[in-house]
């Protein structure tokens, strides 16, 4: 992950709104990993990371380590969207999203229902995930992130990380497999 220089923060905390806008940018997909760990829910993660950037503008003030700017910032937002994990209404289920880049179409039907399905059932598991391990899977698998970086980011050791991540692919061993096999039979076509 390229991180932003100590300059950019720097700016930013002297209310420089383009340096603050580069940092953003720079953290946004990370951002909104980190809050749809906590979250399993892309549009509430969205939510929680907009009103994460608010708050970080605020108390730029109060970054006493600049070059630390990522994991302050993942702090914020994990505290945000712990927030919003609180105010959900206790029988609001937590449901995946899907993006639009899901919803086209491939030449086969049959193979593009599959597809989603299997998207469904994973990004179920995922959500199954409790949150702690949630945002770790979330990083690794869909951001890419090395255990170092993860756990600067979410303010964990290498060692905890990599616990949690396989303790993570232990549960969504068994989360997927009772998935499949609960899921009901697709008749196959006649070639």
């Amino acid at each position: 992950m390229d991180v932003p220089g100590k300059e950019l923060v720097e700016r930013a905390r002297r209310r420089d709104a383009q340096a603050f806008a580069r940092l953003i940018g720079a953290y946004e997909r990370v951002a909104l990993s980190v809050a749809f760990g906590v979250l399993g829910d892309a549009s509430a993660a969205g939510d929680a990371v907009q009103e994460s950037f608010i708050r970080a503008w605020e108390r730029l003030g109060d970054l006493r380590e600049p070059e630390r700017f990522g994991t302050w910032l993942c702090g914020i937002v994990r505290n945000q969207a712990l927030d919003a994990l609180r105010r959900r209404k206790p029988t609001e289920p937590c449901t995946a999203q899907t993006s639009a880049a899901d919803q086209r179409w491939t030449h086969d039907p049959l193979e593009e229902l599959g597809r989603k399905e299997r998207h469904a059932k994973i990004a179920a598991a995922v959500a199954a995930l409790d949150e702690t391990s949630r945002p770790v899977v979330v990083l690794r698998y869909y951001e890419g992130l090395a255990s170092k970086e993860i756990a600067e980011l979410l303010e964990m050791t290498p060692a905890a990380v990599d616990m949690r991540l396989s303790r993570a692919r232990k549960q969504l061993r068994t989360l997927l497999n009772d998935l499949v096999s609960d899921a009901p039979m697709v008749e196959q076509k006649n070639a």
